[in-house]
């Protein structure tokens, strides 16, 4: 059993705790709570749970005894023993057999007299004598790997600390809470001062994603993907010099990974459509279009990578590497070798039209509403480090053809019309346009379709399969265009029914 333990002085750190533990743990497992009345025990589980299943309420289940939580990748019970009557009660609570497919948070185990299984990972907690607002925590775990991840979390917390000390956001000042990750290995803390000024640290820790697995280069090394905030720095500076609505960068140590950002809010696109925002969102998506109109009339940021037919191909392969064997589904070399040298074809034609700086991230979760701005940019722009010098076609099927949510037929015609007219006059080149979009579409699809069966195996995120049936009818849909016959050929000899996925399958 290793274990490990510090001393945090507030509750907001208290809830940094739960972020870290967080991405450590799988959709299983027992983690009791230890400690005496007030300590911070239910504190901590709430922020656990606010960790997977966003800001909701969460009573305390001193009375219910059990409560059941739904996040997006996993199942969640909370449960305080304090008031149960009998240990033997415990079998009537389900909490044994939950552990094999929930993560069941306990307080007050020893109540249950030795019935429950040996915790996977224990956390006690302990006032600090003479201080009333520290706890002591002591975290435990028949995993060693999990108690190291903690205390490297615990040593990067207070690297955050030192760097904030230096600028107007210190421990002292600002009052800091994580925020909601993404698929990615960055992290977010929002700074909160008394006055109700906040800020946005950026928490990015430089290396690449994921194994060596392409000539001894990770995924992310080969299609160019950013590994460290210099990439999100000059990206997000490049776009402010060419008036684009950013986040301000307030300080930065790039060395270290950290950047500090204005605070745009939460009032995503995303957002907006989970409220059924339907008044807002076409303005919304007005502004988007002017967006793109605008950076695509830009040349290419000169310090960037090109978007390729290789790169293009590169990222067509996760449909081979992690679809397809989810479907049941494995090709020859033979056919795999086809299949990239048909999309290197395909990327590369594209590289003929004039360069743009292309975000590759153009979409609903990363468009941040400003309704206090005015014209285009009342959309701030976040998520930018990954830009590449490509095709313009691409981020408007970002846009237009989004991972995450339904744009209906009518928003997709109108946006996509808006666009062409404003930057094509000839026929000719609102044809050349058109094949780009479906190339671009059916390439950005068939990467994400892996992409998403990835995050669902590798990183224990299966709700990312919940999107792939709208993923394969983007795919379906671009593949009617006749610049895609080869590729449409290649599925139906070597991966057939492929693509025949409803939402049962997800």
């Amino acid at each position: 059993m290793a274990c490990f333990d510090f001393i945090v002085d507030s509750q907001a750190a208290t809830h940094r705790v739960a972020h870290w533990l967080q991405p450590l743990l799988g959709g299983r497992g027992y983690i009791s709570l230890v400690g005496d009345l007030g300590v911070g025990k239910t504190e901590f589980a709430r922020a656990f749970v606010r960790a997977y299943c966003g800001d909701i309420i969460v009573p305390s289940p001193s009375f219910t005894l059990v409560q059941p939580y739904e996040g997006d990748n996993v199942r969640l019970l909370h449960a305080d023993l304090y008031r149960l009557g009998e240990a033997s009660e415990i079998y009537e609570l389900g909490l044994i057999d939950a552990m094999d497919d929930h993560i069941c948070l306990i307080e007050w185990a020893d109540k249950a007299d030795g019935l429950l299984p040996q915790a996977d990972v224990t956390l006690r907690f302990d006032m600090v004598a003479g201080h009333d607002h520290q706890r002591h925590i002591e975290i435990s775990a028949q995993d060693e790997t999990l108690v190291t991840a903690v205390q490297a979390a615990y040593q990067r917390d207070q690297q955050v600390e030192q760097f904030l000390a230096t600028t107007d956001w210190s421990p002292a000042q600002a009052q800091r809470q994580p925020l909601a990750g993404d698929a990615s290995t960055r992290r977010y803390d929002r700074l909160t001062k008394t006055n109700g000024h906040s800020a946005v640290l950026m928490d990015w820790q430089s290396g690449p994603d994921g194994a060596a697995d392409y000539d001894g280069q990770a995924y992310s090394q080969v299609v160019h993907l950013a590994e460290a905030t210099p990439a999100y720095c000059r990206m997000n500076q490049w776009l402010e010099s060419h008036d684009m609505r950013v986040p301000q960068i307030l300080a930065s140590d790039e060395a270290a990974g950290f950047v500090l950002l204005e605070d745009l809010g939460d009032m995503t696109l995303a957002a907006l459509d989970k409220a059924g925002d339907e008044r807002q969102k076409p303005i919304v998506y007005a502004e988007a279009i002017d967006n793109l109109v605008h950076l695509h009339a830009q040349p290419a940021a000169d310090f960037l990578a090109a978007y390729d037919g290789r790169v293009q191909a590169i990222e067509t392969s996760l449909f081979l590497d992690w679809y397809l064997p989810w479907r049941g589904i494995k090709v020859s070399q033979n056919a795999r070798q086809i299949w990239m040298s048909l999309w290197q074809d395909l990327g590369d034609s594209l590289m003929a039209a004039p360069k743009v700086s292309v975000l590759r991230d153009f979409h609903s979760v990363n468009m941040l509403w400003q309704p206090q701005a005015q014209g285009r940019y009342r959309l701030g722009l976040i998520d930018v480090q990954d830009a590449l010098a490509g095709h313009a076609a691409y981020d408007l099927v970002s846009l237009l053809q989004d991972a995450r949510l339904n744009v209906s037929p009518k928003q997709v015609d109108h946006s996509y019309q808006s666009y062409v007219d404003a930057r094509f006059d000839l026929a000719a080149d609102q044809q050349a346009f058109a094949r780009a979009y479906a190339i671009a579409g059916a390439q950005r699809n068939f990467k994400i379709a892996g992409i998403f069966v990835r995050l669902a195996q590798r990183d224990a995120k299966p709700n990312y399969l919940n999107h792939l049936p709208r993923i394969i009818g983007y795919i379906q849909g671009n593949l009617e265009h006749s610049a895609l016959a080869d590729i449409a050929a290649w599925l139906e000899a070597e991966a057939p029914m492929s693509l025949a996925l409803d939402a049962g399958d997800a």
